[in-house]
């Protein structure tokens, strides 16, 4: 079954194909003609952004990742003249100076 969007009624067929065969079995009086099988639906479950962090840091891969579209984004230009990167910026700046010099940085 396709999640729900929120809004509506919940879907009762999975396709548009089943809903028809559905219909078929009724108008002709056959209900055996058509197997109706329940599936359970998969309920996604929003989290706030501290919990990505947490995700992002206990994968070396994933921090990987992020590091790789930040230099991608630097290249790219947005890193470096959007002013909405500039906290991130100075945050990439600070792991620089904490890699090269660990013991000597703060923690913030």
């Amino acid at each position: 079954m396709p999640a729900p969007l929120g809004r509506g009624r919940p879907a009762v067929y999975c396709t548009g194909a089943c809903r028809k065969a559905a219909h078929e079995a009724r108008r002709t009086g056959k209900p055996d003609a058509f197997e109706v099988k329940i599936v359970e639906r998969e309920i996604v479950v929003e989290h706030d952004l501290t919990e990505c962090v947490n995700r992002v840091i206990a994968s070396p891969a994933a921090c990987r990742r992020v590091l790789h579209a930040l230099v991608n984004l630097s290249l790219d230009g947005p890193l470096r003249d959007d002013p909405k990167w500039d906290s991130t910026l100075t945050a990439a700046h600070s792991l620089g100076d904490a890699l090269a010099v660990p013991h000597r940085m703060k923690r913030y």
